[in-house]
């Protein structure tokens, strides 16, 4: 069964390689656009925006991706996303809603939904864009990983939390400025109301010390119009359940996989754009 993995913000396709030992299965996990090899690409374009103002260029990167899956028809595609990546996977599965047999949202968020906040978020993205560009990357780094949200990913397993802080000195202070001016919260569209859309099977997983991104997985779960809709959350882990507690979200993604009509491949590509 093919899985598109998307990454988070400042991450890479190679986060998912723990999580794709632990599950197996054919996992193609590119980098998004704005990091890794996919830095300097896409967002350099002129027209950055479609007229339904949906970013041109993280549609086309997935739609890119989900091209290679069609030799594979009669079996099911899943398309998985972690926070940014979550982002983007509602993004292109609200606009393609024929285009996935099952969803896995990892952290995810369907937008703000106040006009008003969301204009005042594209503000404060902006804002730490100039100042990765002004700052650089490592003087980016140091500071993002000492955030709320993302400073317990310290508790993540010592060789992977290498190989990730390794991965992230790839990417490039340009890549990640734009990729929050053009994919940042504040710059992608509502998606709290085409929810309705979504009618395969999702799973929604989060920390359950990340309180803010529970609570919104909790409010998407009824507006979710599919009998397999589940939200799991993930003792002792917070915004990077599947890093933070591996085993514990492997075993979610498994069980969620082994409902779903498939035979499982076992190829992983994680870390290939």
């Amino acid at each position: 069964m093919p899985i598109l993995a998307l990454h988070g913000f400042t991450g890479c396709g190679a986060d998912f390689a723990p999580l794709a030992a632990l599950c197996g299965g054919d996992w193609h996990c590119p980098d998004l656009p704005g990091h890794g090899e996919r830095a300097a690409a896409a967002y350099l374009k002129t027209k950055s925006l479609s007229k339904s103002g949906r970013p041109l260029a993280m549609v086309e990167c997935i739609s890119e991706q989900r091209a290679t899956f069609d030799a594979q028809a009669s079996i099911p595609n899943v398309l998985l996303g972690y926070s940014m990546g979550a982002r983007a996977a509602l993004l292109h599965a609200t606009q393609f809603p024929t285009a996935w047999d099952a969803l896995i949202l990892i952290s995810p968020n369907p937008g703000i939904e106040d006009e008003a906040e969301r204009a005042k978020r594209r503000t404060l993205d902006a804002e730490l864009a100039d100042q990765i560009e002004r700052d650089g990357l490592q003087a980016f780094l140091d500071y993002w990983k000492e955030t709320p949200m993302i400073r317990s990913q310290k508790q993540i397993r010592a060789e992977w939390l290498a190989a990730m802080q390794q991965n992230r000195l790839k990417h490039t202070a340009s890549g990640l400025a734009n990729s929050l001016r053009h994919f940042g919260q504040g710059s992608v569209p509502n998606l709290w109301p085409e929810l309705d859309k979504l009618t395969m099977p999702i799973c929604l997983i989060t920390g359950q010390q990340d309180i803010k991104y529970t609570e919104i997985s909790q409010r998407i779960l009824p507006t979710l119009h599919c009998p397999k809709a589940a939200h799991t959350i993930v003792d002792g882990a917070s915004h990077m359940p599947h890093l933070e507690q591996a085993e514990a979200c492997a075993d979610v993604v498994k069980q969620f996989l082994e409902r779903l009509d498939h035979t499982p491949a076992a190829h992983s590509v994680c870390g290939s754009a």
